[in-house]
């Protein structure tokens, strides 16, 4: 008789940490500045979700966990017993050999003892969070740290032994040049790391930074020189030997984020926590299904405390959602999106009859087909949020 086999579901796993020293200037994420006593409570109930995800969705064992991020909010603040609880309750037998397991860390929070603690529980990858090595940047940014902490943290890492580790970096900050963030990146790349991200300022009215944005207290760099920094990190970047893989990423071979892929190539995922968003493909759901658990702590705690779980309300996408999903996710990578693939995934005649609708956007040179390929042009990647909204419009 032959035994049914079952197929095993790789996933990715994100844990929202939402505790910060100080909340920033231009931070609108789910976080909070209490930290203290909500910490440890707010372990159990992140491993309770664990546990009920891993009870109804795969209960039979046949999940692989291939990556691990532990995000936030500052997760390098919580206390080395707090992320060993943590760490030890998502994995009782030990991170899986061979997983990307990435925590963000801030400068100040960091220390030698902390990283010896990541190393001991698995944990292999850092990715600091250091924005300017401009101090004046830093201030107005509301960060809780100095350019000289960024720069002994970064030693501390090396000194230690780190082989995977990112620098993230930002620009189009108030009142910045082209100079200066030049000399931003020139430091930045100065220390050799082998990922580095680096994303231009947005800024959210109902944060402390829009709102004197709003009241002309700061200026932002115009557009013609936002354009010129993003050329700066493409030519520095490329001439330090780091591949631009995705819009705001850039690596060295074997270095590229294995997690965030997941994101762009719309592979599964959980995310436990606070707000976190996940994405499953379940028995019988072809494409897949996406939910988000309560944005506030109470409303998370009650859907914890009653067991009324996000993930039991989820909506199956249908073809389209996911089409569309497929083409903004997989375009943010910088080879694209392979045609045969979407023929094989949605069927030859849907895929031609979609992709007709975005002709205009191709013609006009926003996007392009190479070798099969289709990618975002230089001038389309500079306007990804604009672009994206417009394939939407065309396509619905």
């Amino acid at each position: 008789m032959k035994q049914d086999t079952v197929k095993e579901t790789n996933v990715a796993l994100y844990v929202h940490l939402p505790f910060c020293k100080r909340k920033c200037a231009y931070c609108d994420f789910i976080s909070f500045t209490e930290a203290g006593k909500n910490i440890s409570p707010y372990i159990s109930l992140v491993l309770r979700e664990w546990q009920a995800i891993r009870e109804s969705l795969f209960p039979f064992g046949t999940s692989k966990v291939t990556s691990c991020y532990l995000g936030g909010g500052t997760p390098s603040l919580l206390s080395e017993k707090e992320i060993y609880t943590l760490v030890r309750g998502l994995f009782p037998y030990g991170a899986p050999p061979n997983m990307e397991f990435s925590i963000e860390a801030n400068p100040e929070s960091l220390t030698n003892s902390k990283l010896s603690c990541y190393r001991d529980l698995g944990i292999n990858r850092i990715s600091l969070g250091i924005q300017s090595f401009d101090d004046l940047m830093l201030h107005l940014l509301g960060r809780t740290h100095t350019a000289s902490q960024a720069v002994k943290a970064l030693i501390m890492i090396q000194d230690n032994g780190w082989e995977n580790y990112n620098i993230d970096l930002m620009y189009g900050l108030p009142g910045q040049s082209v100079t200066n963030f030049s000399k931003d990146l020139e430091k930045a790349l100065s220390f050799r790391s082998p990922h580095l991200s680096s994303y231009c300022l947005t800024v959210s009215p109902s944060t402390p930074l829009g709102k004197d944005l709003a009241e002309d207290r700061l200026i932002l760099p115009d557009e013609d020189n936002i354009l010129k920094m993003m050329d700066i990190l493409e030519d520095m970047t490329a001439e330090t030997g780091l591949e631009h893989y995705e819009i705001s990423n850039f690596a060295r071979p074997g270095f590229a984020c294995k997690h965030n892929l997941t994101y762009w190539q719309l592979n599964p995922y959980f995310g436990l926590g606070i707000g976190a968003g996940s994405y499953y493909r379940q028995n019988g759901e072809r494409w897949g299904s996406h939910w988000e658990n309560p944005t506030t702590l109470n409303r998370y705690t009650e859907m914890v405390r009653t067991g009324h779980w996000a993930f039991k309300k989820r909506l199956p996408l249908s073809r389209e959602t996911f089409f569309m999903e497929t083409l903004l996710t997989h375009l943010r990578l910088k080879k694209g999106i392979d045609i045969r693939h979407l023929i094989l995934t949605f069927g030859e005649g849907f895929t031609k009859k979609s992709l007709q609708r975005i002709e205009p956007i191709i013609q006009e040179g926003w996007l392009e087909i190479e070798k099969g390929y289709l990618k975002a042009t230089k001038k389309g990647s500079r306007i990804m949020d604009a672009l994206i909204l417009e394939m939407i419009s065309e396509i619905s």
